[in-house]
């Protein structure tokens, strides 16, 4: 859990009292103990000398050292020192601290180093630990007797009372110290309250515009930082619900443009693709952040991506075969460069999938030329004998009306060409409205035969007809119905055999369709030609077919016709045993 900024500029401010305060204790310390030291001294170096004074002359009386114990006793314990008095040869003559009985017994102090300055320099002072008393003592000695000293005059200060007085002073400070330093923080806490709070109302709305309320703003109504920092906020807030409109704005722009777009940048990494894009070459996330050109799996694309990048300004354009999503496509690809101040900054590359355009291309040259091929034969016919009535064999009748019956039948195979052309355009044009309706098989299929019987019988061809009964009809529009039904069974009774002909027409339903089969014992087709045979102007036998008066487009027209009923056809076949053609009609909605 993060702490709040109240919480971190208390606790900055705290640490900043607490360690000015730490350091203005130790140097204050320091200080005073320093003070407390020198007055001490000061203290008892005018005492020391105020002494001296009153013993210029020696008393006679202190021969006895009884009665110069007591005098140091005396003042000893009026000034609350250690007072000792040392004759010249370094025998304590008395001493405050030690009992007159003992002072025999005291070491010889002419080697102490205050005893030796004091006779030396006049003044002599040490700090050192007494054997004594056990314990460190602040030692200060003068000479006494005038005009030539008799013994040397020596005060003495414990260590320990200038240490509890320091201890006393220090206690003070600290009690002070420790008001001062809670005063300090609460003054502190309620300073970094104060200060925080316009920050958390400024991170409380940052939060909220994160959380999708855009149209929030802070009130300004101050002129310091944090006004600025208000302000800024609302400025920025604009800015980014403006900029977040124009993103919305152009995303939706490119993702209702067809064509597929990409931008690089300078470095040849793609930064920007529409969805177009996105799907054709399976680029994932490059709306987000930028990416290599690698992630085009096509080697022909990066190749030209490269070329792009190397060419820089000036505009590209080219064509070329790429594999994609939806397999290999033929794609044009335009190339604008992206100029800032002049320098090249990207590129901007719009691709169309123009795969549709060329096949269409292709297929009206492949019409064109398949039309021009069907219609030379029976024209070139039409009028070789024409020509040859012309020249004469109009006078022989016996010929010329042989002629005759040519031209008229190379004449119905163009009325039939033409019908076929035009039916087959309006049905692939999708302009045709088809009324869909419930549809009984079974009774149009008995029509349908009905009207080959005549054509089959001359034929001796056989038709049958097996249909289950309770066949569900179908949707479907009968008018069209008829011509899939009458082109398949034509064809089988042309293509079967005369005399030893059969041809079965069956039906069965399954799960929302109906497939209808017929069925010929004809000359079939072969296996390499079966997927083909549904193109337009494609036969098998071409000589069979056009001397049969085939057009080459009725199974085209017959393939259009069942997937516009959201059906499908299939052909199953085996050379000289036959084919089967299967329908499958979606059934109709029961009512």
């Amino acid at each position: 859990m993060k702490a709040k900024v109240s919480f971190r500029l208390g606790l900055v401010f705290g640490l900043i009292v607490f360690f000015s305060l730490a350091v203005s204790y130790i140097y204050q310390g320091r200080q005073l103990r320093d003070l407390l030291v020198k007055s001490v001294h000061d203290d008892l170096l005018r005492e020391l000398r105020l002494n001296s004074e009153m013993l210029d002359q020696k008393i006679p009386a202190w021969e006895d050292v009884t009665q110069s114990d007591q005098w140091t006793d005396r003042v000893g314990s009026a000034l609350n020192v250690r007072v000792t008095l040392i004759d010249l040869q370094g025998r304590v003559i008395g001493d405050s601290y030690v009992e007159t009985g003992k002072l025999p017994f005291l070491e010889n102090h002419l080697d102490r180093a205050e005893v030796r300055d004091a006779l030396s320099k006049r003044l002599g002072e040490s700090i050192r630990y007494s054997s004594t008393l056990r314990e460190n003592m602040l030692y200060m000695a003068v000479p006494v007797g005038s005009p030539k000293p008799w013994a040397v005059l020596r005060f003495a200060k414990p260590l320990s009372d200038i240490r509890l007085l320091e201890s006393e002073v220090n206690r003070g400070i600290e009690g002070g110290l420790f008001w001062a330093l809670l005063l300090a923080l609460t003054a502190g806490s309620l300073s970094a309250v104060f200060l925080s709070r316009p920050l958390e109302r400024i991170a409380d709305a940052a939060d909220r515009f994160l959380h999708g309320e855009t149209e929030l703003r802070i009130a300004v109504g101050r002129q310091d930082e944090i006004g600025r920092l208000s302000r800024a906020f609302n400025y920025m807030s604009d800015e980014i619900v403006r900029m977040s409109r124009q993103e919305e704005w152009l995303r939706e722009v490119l993702s209702s443009i067809r064509e597929a777009i990409i931008v690089t940048n300078a470095g040849g990494e793609i930064v920007l693709v529409n969805p177009a894009a996105s799907r054709l070459f399976v680029i994932e996330g490059a709306m987000n952040r930028s990416m290599p050109v690698k992630q085009i799996a096509d080697r022909t694309m990066r190749e030209l991506f490269e070329r792009v990048r190397g060419q820089g300004a000036g505009i590209y354009n080219e064509e070329l075969t790429a594999m994609t999503s939806k397999g290999e496509r033929v794609l044009k690809i335009n190339a604008v460069p992206i100029m800032r101040d002049s320098i090249f900054d990207g590129t901007v590359l719009v691709i169309n999938d123009i795969t549709r355009v060329r096949n269409l291309e292709k297929m009206r040259r492949d019409f064109v030329s398949s039309v021009s091929h069907e219609l030379r034969t029976p024209l070139a016919s039409i009028k070789g004998y024409t020509e040859t009535l012309l020249e004469g064999a109009m006078n022989d009748p016996e010929h010329a009306e042989s002629f005759l019956r040519i031209i008229l039948q190379e004449s119905e195979q163009l009325t039939t060409l033409v019908n076929d052309v035009l039916d087959l355009s309006r049905i692939e044009s999708g302009k045709i409205i088809y009324a869909f309706a419930p549809l009984d098989i079974k009774s149009h299929l008995e029509k349908i035969v009905a009207m080959f019987e005549q054509a089959a019988a001359k034929k001796g061809v056989r038709i049958s007809l097996a249909l289950p009964n309770g066949l569900p009809p179908v949707l479907a529009d009968s008018g069209y119905f008829d011509i899939v039904m009458r082109n398949l069974i034509d064809n089988a009774v042309k293509y079967v055999d005369e005399n030893s002909g059969r041809i079965r027409i069956g039906a069965f339903s399954s799960p929302g369709s109906v497939s209808i089969e017929i069925e010929d014992n004809g000359i079939g087709i072969p296996q390499s030609d079966l997927d083909r045979i549904f193109e337009r102007f494609y036969r098998v036998d071409k000589a069979r077919s056009r001397d049969l008066g085939g057009t080459g487009l009725g199974l085209s027209i017959v393939k259009h016709i069942v997937l516009a009923h959201k059906g499908k056809i299939e052909v199953r076949s085996r050379v000289n045993l036959g084919s089967v053609f299967s329908v499958t009609l979606p059934t109709a909605p029961q009512q």
